[in-house]
């Protein structure tokens, strides 16, 4: 069960700006902070684990789709409604 909560974890920290900013740089609070998400983490996962870096899950979550990133949900949802509505969401603050 503990290789599942290796998963959720990286898929937290990748989509979830927030909790990727509270979590870097990995430190034992950031292990605590995992646990309160009841990701329960053993020492050999901990260890591997304090390699992360926070330079690079932040390039791959700058090439997610907004709509499955958390902490920029307002941004999501206006994306969302933008899209709705015919607006090109990559236009957003475009002056042209």
């Amino acid at each position: 069960m503990s290789q599942k909560n290796v998963e959720i974890l990286l898929g937290k920290i990748l989509t979830d700006e927030c909790f990727r900013q509270s979590f870097f740089p990995v430190q034992s609070a950031s292990f605590e902070l995992a646990a309160t998400q009841g990701l329960e983490l053993t020492a050999v996962e901990r260890s591997a684990l304090s390699t992360l870096r926070r330079r690079r899950f932040e390039y791959l979550a700058r090439n997610l789709d907004p709509r499955i990133s958390r902490c920029g949900a307002s941004e999501a949802e206006s994306a969302g409604r933008e899209s709705r509505q015919g607006v090109d969401p990559g236009t957003r603050g475009s002056t042209n």
